[in-house]
């Protein structure tokens, strides 16, 4: 299974993006949900987008695309969390009325923590893919202008120039010059 349209033989993908990034369009939407489900850049596929569990990097490491493209840009996720656990406690709702009216001497109380656990632990436990995955829709909604794409270039660039200035220090680090 592949995360995009494919590319020609002749053509592989270079570090970067380029006139094919503007040309070629955005992924279509699936792979973007589906990117954003693995918690990985819904524009090209990179990974390491968390600095910590919950803290979503500024750009991805890979494209630079900027995830808070506006402020308030993560109440999508905030909001893509609330339905999840609406969705949940709907089911439980609707599964407690079921098994209520074939026990009615039944308690409240296993109903009401499931409730409750669920209410707590689901947005804590979920906010990370509903990050991402908000990217993704977001993305597939408003697909990047050229200054963003360019901005995400040059951004993508001048990470790449860091690492490999930083790999550079890593390596004279290790193998000092004799002389």
């Amino acid at each position: 299974m592949t995360d995009g349209p494919p590319r020609p033989p002749d053509r592989p993908r270079e570090p970067g993006f380029g006139i094919d990034d503007v040309l070629g369009g955005p992924a279509p939407w699936t792979v973007m949900i589906r990117r954003g489900l693995r918690r990985r850049c819904p524009r090209c596929g990179g990974g390491r987008l968390f600095r910590t569990r919950y803290r979503l990097e500024d750009r991805c490491p890979t494209c630079g695309y900027r995830f808070e493209r506006e402020p308030g840009f993560f109440l999508g996720a905030w909001f893509l969390n609330f339905m999840l656990v609406e969705t949940v406690h709907f089911v439980l709702v609707m599964a407690f009325i079921v098994w209520k009216a074939s026990h009615p001497d039944a308690g409240l109380a296993v109903p009401l923590a499931l409730g409750l656990a669920s209410g707590v632990a689901l947005p804590i436990a979920c906010y990370p893919w509903s990050q991402t995955v908000w990217a993704a829709i977001d993305l597939a909604m408003t697909p990047l202008e050229l200054g963003e794409i360019v901005d995400a270039a040059d951004a993508a660039d001048a990470a790449d120039a860091a690492r490999a200035s930083d790999a550079a220090r890593a390596s004279d680090a290790i193998d000092p010059d004799d002389g």
